[in-house]
């Protein structure tokens, strides 16, 4: 029974020495152990009534997502939503946040899984509480954004698809 204690006991040591070694070479080389998420904002920040909000970038390997998130005094990005190490299935694609005539509101649009989606933001300070209105796909995404950053209202799915057969039968 003793020699099994001692074996454990350097067993451990041993392993605490390789622990702080890896460490320590992360260090030295300018890292860390445990990745840290790398955010950065795209675009220009909104401004709307209860604060300013952008478009970000986050990347924490072997992830990456966009999101919103509230820009403070500095400019620097706060609690991003979602978070990277939180969401599935990732925002693989994302448009910029513009804001309305009035200024106490803003969109954005945002593609999940494939469906594009129009997010009104009413809080800078909680823009994970937005609504969302889905729309056919990123061309349709683009135009919406234009109509709300117009003061026009956000167009339903079955008047989407009208505009554009519209559009379509006067190009012939």
């Amino acid at each position: 029974m003793g020699q099994v204690l001692l074996g454990l006991r350097s067993l451990f040591v041993r392993i605490a020495i390789f622990v702080t070694m890896a460490a320590l070479l992360a260090w030295a080389l300018g890292g860390t152990l445990w990745p840290r998420t790398t955010v950065r904002v795209i675009g220009e920040p909104v401004e709307i009534a209860s604060g300013r909000i952008a478009l970000v970038h986050q990347v924490r390997p072997p992830r990456a997502t966009y999101g919103i998130a509230k820009i403070d005094e500095q400019g620097a990005p706060q609690q991003p939503t979602p978070r990277v190490d939180q969401i599935l299935p990732a925002w693989r694609e994302a448009l910029s946040p513009v804001a309305s005539p009035q200024g106490d509101r803003a969109a954005f649009a945002l593609s999940v899984g494939g469906q594009w989606l129009v997010a009104v933001v009413d809080d800078a300070g909680a823009p994970a509480n937005w609504r969302s209105h889905e729309v056919i796909d990123r061309l349709e995404a683009a135009r919406q954004l234009a109509r709300f950053a117009a003061g026009l209202p956000l167009q339903d799915e079955a008047t989407q698809r009208e505009v554009r057969a519209a559009v379509l039968a006067a190009e012939r």
